[in-house]
C-alpha cells in the first residue's frame, strides 16, 4: 500500500477528533423521544436490504440499501437540513453508512444496536468475551473509557 492521501488522510482525522462522547449513537428510547417530540427533524434512513426492509421497518423509515446509498438518485434522497439516523440489523453497516455521511457534510447518527437481531439467525449475538478467546487482560471494567 502507498502512502494514504493526505487530503482524505486529514478529513479522516478530523472525523475522529470530533466524535462525541456517544460514539454518534441514540438509543431506541433516545430515538423515540426525538420521533415523538420533533418528527420533522429526523430522517429514518433503514439501510438493509429492500427483502430485509419489506419484512419490517420502523413506521415513516427510507429504505436505501447501502451498496447503493451513494448514487445519485439515493443522494438526492437525503435531506441535508435534518438529522439523518441510520439503521440496520444490529449497526454495523449502518456505522459504516453514517461515517461516509458524516464524511460527506451530512448530520448522521445511528440507531445503537439496530433491530437488535442479526441479518441471519445463525449468527451468533453473543461477543468475543462469550466465546472464551485467550486474552492478555480482562477485567470488569469501572467506567466506559471510550471517547
Amino acid at each position: 500500500m502507498t502512502r494514504p492521501d493526505e487530503g482524505l488522510l486529514a478529513a479522516c482525522r478530523s472525523f475522529l477528533s470530533r466524535i462525541p462522547q456517544n460514539l454518534n449513537y441514540l438509543t431506541a428510547p433516545e430515538l423515540q423521544d426525538l420521533l415523538e417530540a420533533r418528527p420533522e427533524s429526523v430522517f429514518l434512513l433503514d439501510n438493509r436490504t429492500p427483502e430485509a426492509f419489506a419484512r419490517g421497518h420502523i413506521h415513516g423509515a427510507v429504505n436505501i440499501w447501502i451498496k447503493e446509498a451513494l448514487t445519485d438518485e439515493n443522494i438526492a434522497r437525503i435531506p441535508t437540513d435534518r438529522t439523518i439516523v441510520v439503521c440496520c440489523w444490529v449497526g454495523h453497516t449502518a456505522s459504516q453508512l453514517l461515517t461516509v455521511l458524516q464524511l460527506l457534510g451530512y448530520d448522521a447518527i445511528g440507531l445503537k444496536y439496530g433491530m437488535g437481531e442479526p441479518a441471519n439467525p445463525s449468527e451468533p449475538r453473543l461477543g468475543w468475551t462469550d466465546y472464551q478467546f485467550d486474552t492478555d487482560r480482562l477485567e470488569p471494567a469501572q467506567t466506559n473509557d471510550e471517547p
